[in-house]
């Protein structure tokens, strides 16, 4: 039996966003790997439908009381994974999250930064809160080496670790591979394109430039798969503009972590403004393209020195399609590089969990 420890883990959960639940469902399995004998209470939107997918207790994330509680009671908060500390979706969630670290300074316990990526943070008050609150965590971890620098500039005194986004430490068991032939049907010879698209303040002329490049596509006979991630607004966006699209799918199905990479693992290439339908691309060693609305896109596909990465307010439909054709040498390279960092991956995976056991076994 391994040490007893009771940890809280905080982030944005529940929400029925497939990136954000595989972060959770990435951290859980890590820490559980680490630490056998392991007590984990998710603070989320919707606790009992977290406590059964993922086999931990669950509180709810708006209820004071509850969270005050559980913290109390618990050895070491995390605060992890994903964009949390950052002011380009809501100025709101940078308070919510500082101030469930702040509860957790107030009652003397451990708080770990776990992987996250931080930024943009444009407004000034949050750069002071984020000064003042995250030096007095015990450690932090980021997904990035800009996530590192944003926090020296916004003065940050302690040791930052880059460590890899939780989900690169996913694997697929072979029934768990096989499970999206259940619900897509069969390819018949076609090459498979999955669209990961998000609702965000565009120009007309992007949905009509994607839809171009995917009529390209549907006239080079391949099978085109709109994959939800955020449930509902993905869905209906998706439908929206399947509708151009002739025989193209869009997947409504359950969007838990482990179906959406069993998806992933089944198409040729990827089209993702979702920065985890790129980092399950990427696990999975398929040729991807990203779409940027957010400086985290732009990060993933830089450090991870493959795919490429379009501006989504302003790319050439042209090249999208020049980087289609060439899926074949795109393939092989995505393979190469990806087996190449494989293991350091999977061990850097760890490190956070490693840290937070150290301390645990401590106490």
């Amino acid at each position: 039996m391994g040490p007893m420890g009771s940890i809280v883990l905080s982030g944005y959960y529940g929400f029925n966003n497939a990136g954000d639940e595989a972060v959770l469902y990435a951290i859980i399995n890590t820490l559980k790997d680490e630490l056998k004998d392991i007590d984990i209470t998710v603070l989320s939107n919707s606790p009992e439908d977290t406590a059964k997918k993922y086999n931990v207790k669950a509180i709810n994330r708006w209820s004071f009381r509850e969270v005050v509680r559980a913290i109390k009671k618990s050895d070491l908060l995390i605060s992890g994974g994903g964009s949390l500390l950052q002011d380009i979706t809501s100025w709101k969630s940078i308070l919510y999250y500082l101030f469930i670290i702040l509860i957790a300074k107030i009652f003397r316990k451990k708080v770990v930064i776990y992987s996250q990526g931080i930024g943009p943070v444009s407004m000034k008050f949050n750069r002071i809160l984020i000064k003042w609150i995250i030096n007095k965590t015990d450690y932090i971890s980021v997904r990035d080496e800009e996530s590192k620098e944003e926090l020296k500039e916004l003065g940050i005194k302690k040791d930052i670790e880059v460590v890899p986004d939780p989900v690169m430490a996913i694997t697929l068991s072979p029934e768990q591979e096989e499970i999206a032939n259940k619900f897509l049907p069969g390819k018949e010879n076609k090459k498979r394109l999955g669209v990961y698209l998000r609702d965000w303040e565009v120009d007309s002329s992007f949905y009509k430039k994607i839809i171009n490049v995917l009529k390209w596509a549907l006239n080079e006979e391949w099978q085109i798969v709109f994959v939800p991630m955020h449930h509902p607004e993905d869905i209906k966006m998706a439908k929206e503009l399947s509708k151009d699209i002739p025989s193209s799918i869009v997947y409504e199905g359950d969007n838990s972590p482990i179906n959406i990479l069993s998806l992933t693992n089944t198409m040729d290439y990827i089209i993702s403004m979702r920065l985890h339908g790129l980092i399950m691309s990427s696990i999975r060693k398929v040729p991807f393209i990203g779409l940027s609305y957010d400086p985290k896109v732009d990060r993933f596909i830089q450090n991870i020195n493959v795919g490429k990465v379009f501006d989504i307010h302003d790319f050439d439909e042209n090249e999208i399609i020049k980087e289609l054709k060439d899926i074949y040498n795109k393939k092989q390279e995505i393979n190469e590089i990806i087996s190449s960092l494989e293991k350091e991956i999977q061990n850097d995976c760890k490190r956070p969990a490693k840290y937070i056991a150290k301390i645990l076994n401590n106490n």
